[in-house]
């Protein structure tokens, strides 16, 4: 009797396993889901954007231009960013860039900490992002100064290291060191007089490959 016993538990034991190898729980899926969503992407990126930045006000010293037939500034940017993705929400990283501001026009080659923070776990590809920096390189045609991004953007992997980025936001540049003259047509002699900075407040429009 006792023999019955062990072999009729023993068989029920081994049909439970097998029934849960073959149907496992609803509750254990979602955890393989997540696991193998995590490791579709790479943590690192390389991310290469080009901006077009629409200019919306200047200030030179006291002066303020606005945007109107005059002055339709603009300008196009092309920055390599190395980004980080210390968690699922947060990443951050640095980079370089080479912008052309026009109408006025400026030369700046920034270098910048870029941070991205992504608030909607139902859309993890959108994201909030800032960017602070400032232009290393003076010459006669290139100005240092300050710069900062500020905006939205949306990034879609189509390979573990391919994927499409795109922006909208804010972009603040300062353009330091302008040298100003004053010309006197009756001597035809240009005097210098000071040394200014120029502040462009502009929307910017970003397009970009991630590797």
């Amino acid at each position: 009797m006792m023999t019955r016993l062990m072999s009729f538990l023993l068989l029920a034991g081994c049909t439970s396993l097998a029934s849960q190898a073959v149907n496992p729980k609803s509750s254990d899926t979602p955890a393989l889901q997540v696991s193998t969503s995590q490791l579709k992407n790479s943590r690192f990126h390389i991310v290469l954007d080009y901006h077009y930045n629409l200019g919306l006000s200047q200030r030179i010293g006291s002066q303020t231009q606005g945007r109107n037939e005059t002055y339709r500034m603009g300008g196009n940017s092309l920055h390599l960013t190395a980004l980080y993705d210390f968690t699922e929400k947060f990443s951050a990283g640095a980079g370089i860039g080479a912008d052309r501001y026009t109408n006025t026009d400026f030369n700046t080659f920034p270098v910048y900490a870029a941070f991205r923070y992504r608030p909607l776990s139902r859309i993890p590809a959108a994201y909030v992002y800032t960017n602070a920096g400032y232009g290393l390189f003076k010459s006669v045609n290139i100005y240092a100064g300050w710069m900062g991004d500020l905006g939205i953007g949306y990034q879609y992997m189509l390979r573990k290291h391919f994927g499409l980025n795109f922006q909208l936001g804010y972009n603040l540049k300062e353009f330091a060191g302008i040298e100003s003259y004053a010309y006197d047509p009756s001597t035809g002699q240009t005097t210098f007089l000071e040394k200014k900075s120029a502040v462009r407040h502009s929307v910017s429009f970003g397009f970009g490959l991630v590797f």
